[in-house]
């Protein structure tokens, strides 16, 4: 079977895939890893037969995603502000809404400051702040054991992890051993009644994730009154990534914090981030 054969064949599969939005681009990802080809490379060989070896994987790759699971957790890896990142099951797949939280930690955190990545999952955030902030270091939290699995894979790959702290404990009961001076935080803030009606797809990765209670502040409360006051330093910012619904609600936790605040769009104009920044103490 040649290339093309392959990917007409698995193109027509994917496009009764209700969760499949572009069937060319998973299927050229799928074989471009799987044969590891780069994709100008598999526009030139599209008319060869693939290699016997590759055929078992390709077709169960496909089913795979025929049966709804997430392109990323297939391949094991995505992309995340120009970083490779690994992922898989039991951690969240990094998007591309969630960089501008990396690119205001790259821009806030001062020269050689310390900053606390609190629901921390594959270390997404923490890896892409270090590997372009040389002179920092971070501590990286979150309760889910198989998540910083990712996060210590992420770090090692990227050699930054002898200035990433790795701590598996719950937001609750964590005590830094440094104060930090910015708080970088993507919680879990979808509302418990909306992580129920996800589409098939989201719903292979992890529920604890996702679900910040019935109002999907649960994480932003929890984070602001337990650490803004005491495990932040003066002048120092927390910086929130928040749900499209919900932002505003969670800029009004912060203002009761007495935080001067800031609320930013995304890529694609949603208001997504929301940055609060510590008074000093009189």
């Amino acid at each position: 079977m040649t290339y093309n054969e392959f990917r007409t064949e698995a193109i027509a599969k994917l496009r009764d895939c209700t969760d499949v939005e572009n069937p060319d681009f998973e299927i050229t990802t799928l074989i471009c890893h799987i044969c590891s080809l780069q994709k100008a490379r598999l526009l030139a060989i599209r008319g060869e037969s693939i290699p016997e070896k590759y055929l078992p994987t390709l077709s169960e790759a496909v089913e795979r995603r025929l049966q709804h699971e997430p392109l990323q957790y297939i391949i094991g890896e995505w992309e995340f502000f120009g970083l490779r990142m690994f992922c898989g099951q039991g951690c969240l797949i990094p998007r591309p809404e969630t960089e501008l939280v990396v690119e205001k930690a790259i821009e806030l955190i001062p020269k050689g400051g310390h900053f606390l990545d609190l629901c921390a999952g594959s270390g997404c955030i923490s890896v892409a702040i270090l590997n372009n902030r040389k002179d920092v270091t971070g501590t990286a939290v979150d309760i889910s054991p198989e998540a910083l699995e990712y996060a210590k894979k992420n770090a090692e790959y990227h050699k930054v992890e002898k200035r990433l702290e790795i701590v598996n404990m719950p937001l609750e009961e964590y005590l830094p051993i440094t104060v930090p001076d910015c708080i970088i935080s993507n919680p879990p803030y979808v509302k418990t009644k909306d992580v129920d009606a996800f589409p098939q797809v989201m719903k292979y990765e992890p529920r604890i994730a996702f679900d910040g209670g019935h109002d999907g502040l649960e994480f932003y409360k929890t984070i602001a009154k337990r650490y803004s006051a005491r495990f932040l330093k003066d002048g120092g910012f927390l910086i929130f990534e928040a749900g499209y619904d919900t932002v505003r609600e969670v800029e009004a936790i912060l203002k009761y914090r007495k935080m001067e605040t800031t609320v930013l769009e995304d890529m694609f104009g949603v208001e997504r981030v929301c940055i609060g920044k510590k008074t000093a103490s009189k």
